[in-house]
C-alpha cells in the first residue's frame, strides 16, 4: 500500500490539496480529500483521506480509507483501510481493518461485531 492516493471509483465530493475547511462537514455522498478540514466530518458513505490530506476533528462513516492523518476518534461502520503513512491520534471503533505496516493508532482500537 505504499501510494499516496487511493485509485477507488466513488461519487461524491472531492476536497483539492490547496483546500482548507473549517467547520463541520456532513454528507450523504462520499468524500475525498486531498486538502484539510478543521471539524468533524460526517458521512453516509465512504471518505478518502489521502497522504498528506489531514482531518482536524472526528470522523463517522460507513468505509474509510486513510492514508492522510485524523487527530480525533473515528468511528466506521464497516470497513477501515490503512496506509502506510496513516495516522489516528484517536481511537478507531470498525467492523473490519486491513492496517499496512507503518500506520499508527493512538488511542486503541474497537474491532465491533459483524453479525449485529
Amino acid at each position: 500500500m505504499d501510494q499516496d492516493y487511493f485509485d477507488i471509483d466513488y461519487e461524491g465530493n472531492l476536497i483539492l490539496t490547496d483546500a482548507r475547511i473549517e467547520g463541520n462537514l456532513k454528507s450523504d455522498k462520499s468524500i475525498c480529500l486531498n486538502g484539510m478540514i478543521q471539524g468533524n466530518v460526517h458521512s453516509a458513505k465512504l471518505v478518502i483521506v489521502n497522504k498528506n490530506a489531514v482531518i482536524d476533528g472526528d470522523v463517522e462513516c460507513d468505509e474509510l480509507y486513510l492514508n492522510g492523518k485524523i487527530t480525533g476518534c473515528v468511528c466506521v461502520a464497516r470497513k477501515t483501510v490503512m496506509g502506510d503513512s496513516a495516522e489516528i491520534k484517536g481511537g478507531l471503533c470498525t467492523t473490519c481493518l486491513e492496517i499496512a505496516p507503518g500506520a499508527k493508532i493512538g488511542r486503541g482500537l474497537k474491532l465491533n461485531n459483524a453479525s449485529k
